[in-house]
């Protein structure tokens, strides 16, 4: 649907703060500098390749629903309009059983390959399976009709054996890998990046591990395929890699074994909110100070591309707050919302280009319910995000409440700055004053110089609720009114209510808000 724009003065929604404190505050932006910047396209969902009877759980199907990039049925109206709805959407099509994946092309495995099997005691408790051209055709034809930015996971095993523990040893035997990029350039395939293994690398390898010299001697391998293959090309794609948990001393070698010119992107994954049947998951959501724990691992990848790869960018390849694929209870549900957009916020300050997020559908932490095909709150707070928040990130000075997790943008596609709030208590309400650091106040409608600024313009408010004021509900609520696909899958408009831009700003109890300015005076974004 067309995104159109309603004016609302006199009926605007403001959230209640009836029956609750209220907490009066100044937020401060600074204006003047950015301290960091993303991608125009900083939004990533991923496809995963785990078979619909991956069943880990007890008498529980995590990926049921065929909800894989192998079994998706890519006709759905709602998965393609849930995606046409970014007009640009990264997708990331990869995950833990990369590595066992054949592709049906190439000397000496087309024809030979097939599809996974249960196998205990297989790397994965799986065979190896079979990624069929057709499916690959099938799968960039929806690439291309959606609009999707892809990056394709590469099988980083093949040609490698174990050894010791969860050690493999040898080298990458890429004649499939490049087989299948070979078929990709010869259709015209447009691949935006390859990435080269998942979870392999460091002390938090996953089932199978690499070391960094051996993993840079494949790597530099690959870029001599991408170069070659794509010679002709007009658009060379990125060498993304190693798509691992941060591992400070692997990556370090890893870099230096590389060298420049080789790896664009560093990836990085996290699932720092604990297993998705811990009991005491869902108090961690609400936890200002755990929150704010991964920052490190944020800031420590940031040092380690300055120092070692200035040319390089830092990616969230996977993150899906809870392991174990997410869970049954929470990850659909409006308070995962909490660690979602607030990662989304802290990654982007530490220059994360893109965060790609566990997953379009699939698992318990799809963003669209695979046993409902229903968009979850997680799917609307990042389609809010991708329209509202552009790259440019500012710093903001926040002495409200640690609970009040606060960002700042510049808007994007247009003049101002976007705020978004996270209110992580039910106990409290905000009232909340925005000012910038050159002293200029939106209240008080001028500068310390005496210059006026305009202040008659409204600005643009987004605020996001649970149904019922119920944190585990799957229905989101904005401005107060039920955001519902149609049933011929078309994605709600997501329509804001004006307020004046110099009076304050009411952030309910667990609530998220989006905060347009559009004439906040920011220099830094002009």
């Amino acid at each position: 649907m067309e995104n159109k724009i309603v004016l609302i003065f006199v009926l605007a929604f403001i959230p209640t703060i009836l029956g609750r404190n209220a907490t009066t505050g100044t937020i401060v932006v600074d204006v003047t500098t950015t301290i960091a910047e993303t991608d125009e396209n900083f939004i990533c969902l991923t496809l995963d390749i785990w078979p619909h009877d991956e069943c880990r759980w007890s008498k529980l199907c995590v990926w049921d629903g065929h909800a894989s990039m192998l079994n998706l049925d890519l006709t759905l109206p709602i998965i393609n309009k849930a995606v046409q709805a970014f007009k640009s959407l990264r997708i990331r099509v990869g995950g833990t059983l990369q590595d066992k994946l054949i592709y049906n092309v190439g000397a000496g495995f087309e024809g030979t390959c097939h599809p996974f099997q249960a196998t205990k005691g297989s790397l994965f408790d799986f065979s190896v399976g079979c990624l069929y051209m057709e499916r690959w055709d099938d799968l960039n034809n929806f690439f291309n009709n959606t609009g999707a930015i892809v990056t394709f996971g590469l099988n980083a095993l093949l040609g490698k054996y174990k050894t010791q523990g969860i050690q493999w040893e040898g080298n990458w035997n890429y004649s499939n890998a490049e087989a299948l990029i070979q078929y990709t350039v010869e259709n015209n395939y447009q691949i935006n990046s390859w990435e080269f293994g998942n979870e392999l690398a460091g002390l938090n390898s996953i089932g199978a591990s690499v070391t960094a010299a051996q993993y840079a001697k494949d790597v530099i391998k690959l870029r001599e395929i991408i170069d070659r293959l794509y010679n002709n090309s007009q658009q060379k794609p990125m060498i993304v890699a190693p798509g691992a948990f941060f591992d400070e001393k692997w990556y370090e070698e890893f870099l230096r074994k590389t060298g420049p010119g080789v790896v664009d992107v560093l990836t990085h994954h996290i699932y720092n909110m604990g297993a998705g049947d811990d009991p005491k998951l869902i108090y961690r959501f609400v936890n200002s100070t755990y929150l704010s724990q991964v920052s490190s691992t944020f800031e420590h990848l940031e040092n380690v591309i300055r120092k070692n790869a200035p040319w390089g960018a830092a990616w969230v390849g996977e993150a899906g707050g809870a392991y174990q694929g997410g869970s049954p209870h929470i990850s659909y549900t409006f308070i995962n919302s909490f660690w979602y957009l607030d990662q989304l916020g802290m990654a982007s300050m530490y220059n994360t280009k893109v965060y790609c997020r566990q997953t379009l559908i699939g698992g318990f932490y799809g963003v669209i319910k695979s046993s409902t095909l229903l968009p979850t709150p997680d799917y609307y707070g990042a389609l809010l995000f991708h329209r509202l928040m552009g790259p440019r990130v500012l710093k903001i000075d926040n002495n409200v409440s640690s609970d009040l997790r606060s960002y700042a943008h510049c808007s994007r596609g247009r003049s101002g700055v976007t705020l978004l709030f996270i209110n992580l208590s039910n106990a409290t309400d905000f009232i909340i004053n925005v000012e910038n650091n050159i002293n200029l106040s939106l209240r008080k409608g001028k500068a310390s110089n005496g210059q006026r600024i305009k202040i008659d313009s409204p600005r643009e408010e987004y605020h996001l609720t649970p149904k019922d004021g119920l944190v585990r509900s799957s229905t989101v609520l904005l401005n107060g009114n039920p955001l519902e696909t149609t049933k011929e899958g078309d994605i709600p408009n997501l329509l804001p209510v004006y307020r004046q831009s110099n009076s304050s700003i009411h952030i309910a109890g667990w609530s998220i808000a989006f905060i347009v300015i559009p004439h906040f005076v920011a220099p830094a974004c002009n």
